[in-house]
């Protein structure tokens, strides 16, 4: 039984091939007027409107299917051009935060072989690791302590200019009390001229330098530097700003000088400590 279904199943594809082929080649060998061509295009008459009316009906579901489709593929190109989008922004900030850093390295190399620090100084790279929670003491928390060599008011500087001293000590940190503090004061000379003068922070967080003679001519754009006299604890000539302006501060015997720092306390990262 099962053979002879077999053979028959054969024998019925066999049959249909043939057939196929056989309409197949009278289709192309007779004319367009032919009745294999009338008996298709009268299929296709009956045929049309049902596929028409069909396709009407199944549109609306098709059009929500590729709406739906295509919202799901949006969302998910959404969320990867985010991703790639916030990829990117990380990259730039950690490549700008390291162009920052390189930068403030070779200004601290800079230092580092500059001819005004002697031979018995030696200086200490540091990071600021904390900054004053208040608007009233300018300080900043750096890395390094006595463990490192680091002495109660040394100098601290940067690639810029001086950034203000050593105010307390532990093993292994140190609180820097910055020029722009209302407790900083600086013995200071003015470039060129020399005239001299005790540059001091404020509330504010401006600096100038107080005591200036009279009888000394100051202007603006004059460099101002630290005296290094004896009793100072600054290295003679480290940069500290600009004159930005001059005022009287007593008329017979001072003027006031407004200075513009070289240091940018907003943004200060590595220092380094003077020590001797």
């Amino acid at each position: 039984m099962g053979r002879r279904r077999a053979l028959r199943r054969r024998l019925v594809a066999v049959i249909l091939l043939l057939l196929s082929v056989a309409l197949l080649t009278l289709y192309f060998r007779e004319p367009s007027d032919g009745p294999v061509h009338h008996a298709q295009e009268r299929a296709l008459r009956l045929v049309a409107p049902l596929q028409d009316g069909t396709a009407r009906v199944i549109k609306p579901f098709r059009d929500s299917w590729n709406w739906v489709a295509d919202l799901f593929d949006a969302q998910s190109q959404n969320g990867d051009l985010r991703a790639e989008v916030e990829r990117l922004r990380q990259q730039a900030a950690r490549e700008l935060a390291l162009e920052r850093e390189n930068d403030e390295l070779r200004g601290l190399m800079k230092v580092r072989d500059d001819p005004i620090f002697p031979r018995d100084v030696t200086l200490v790279n540091a990071r600021v690791i904390a900054r004053s929670p208040t608007a009233w003491y300018s300080t900043v928390t750096v890395n390094v302590g006595t463990d490192d060599g680091v002495d109660l008011y040394d100098a601290v500087v940067n690639g810029q200019g001086l950034v203000g001293r050593v105010s307390s000590l532990s093993p292994n940190a140190a609180q820097v009390t910055l020029l722009t503090d209302q407790d900083s004061y600086v013995d200071s000379s003015i470039l060129p001229g020399g005239a001299q003068g005790l540059l001091a922070g404020s509330v504010t967080g401006d600096i100038s330098l107080q005591y200036v003679d009279k009888s000394q001519r100051v202007e603006r754009g004059q460099v101002v530097v630290t005296s290094g006299r004896t009793a100072s604890i600054y290295v003679k000539d480290i940069p500290i700003g600009t004159v930005s302006e001059v005022a009287q501060q007593d008329v017979e015997l001072y003027q006031s000088v407004s200075v513009v720092p070289y240091v940018d306390f907003h943004t200060l990262d590595l220092v380094m400590v003077v020590t001797r």
